[in-house]
C-alpha cells in the first residue's frame, strides 16, 4: 500500500506567499512513471531523471522513480494534503495496472512522445472548418498537443469516415486509461 507524507515545505520561489511542497513515499515508484506518463495527457516522462511531471488540479507535480514527489505552489498545507491525496490514488491504479499488465511495451512510449503538432495534424481531417474554433487544423493540433484542446472540440473527426484516426490520436494522446 502505497503511503505519502510531507516532508518538508518551503517558500515558492515564484510566489513566496505559498508553499512548496516536497513529500515521500514509503516505497520506489520506477514501475508506475511510464504507466503515469501515458495515462496522464500532456505529461512529460524523463527516463534519464527516473520522474514523470504533469500537472494534477493546475499544480506541477513531479514524480521521481525513488518515491520523491514535488508539489507546486499551493496557498495551504491543507491543500497540499488533498492533492496529494488525489495522487496517492494515481499512483494505486498505475500500481494495479502494472500488477495486471506488467510494465507498458517500449513501443507504446515512443508513440506517446511522437505526440506533437505535425503528427497530430497528419492524422486531422484537415478541413480548415474552423468549426472548432481556432483558424485551422494545424492551430487546432499545436493546442490539442499542449492540451488547450481535446478531440473532442473538433466536430468533423468525429464523422463516421475519420474513425480510424481519431481511434488513433485517441491512443497517442492517452494510450493507458486508469
Amino acid at each position: 500500500m502505497i503511503e505519502i507524507k510531507i516532508a518538508g515545505k518551503t517558500p515558492c520561489l515564484l510566489e513566496p506567499r505559498k508553499l512548496q511542497i516536497t513529500a515521500q513515499a514509503n516505497e520506489p515508484l520506477d514501475e508506475v512513471l511510464p504507466i503515469l506518463y501515458l495515462a496522464i495527457p500532456h505529461s512529460q516522462y524523463s527516463k534519464a531523471f527516473g520522474s514523470v511531471t504533469f500537472l494534477l488540479e493546475g499544480k506541477l507535480v513531479t514524480v521521481y522513480s525513488s518515491g520523491k514527489i514535488n508539489l507546486g505552489c499551493v496557498f495551504r498545507e491543507e491543500i497540499a494534503v488533498k492533492l496529494l491525496e488525489k495522487l496517492k490514488n494515481l499512483l494505486l491504479k498505475a500500481l494495479e495496472y502494472y500488477e495486471k499488465h506488467g510494465a507498458p511495451d517500449p513501443k507504446l512510449l515512443e508513440v506517446r512522445k511522437k505526440l506533437n503538432p505535425i503528427e497530430i495534424y497528419s492524422y486531422l481531417p484537415k478541413t480548415n472548418c474552423k468549426e472548432c474554433g481556432e483558424q485551422g487544423c494545424f492551430a487546432f493540433a499545436a493546442k490539442l498537443a499542449n492540451g488547450e484542446k481535446t478531440l473532442q472540440d473538433c466536430p468533423k473527426i468525429q464523422l463516421p469516415q475519420y474513425i480510424n484516426n481519431k481511434t488513433y490520436l485517441e491512443k497517442m494522446l492517452q494510450p493507458i486509461k486508469l
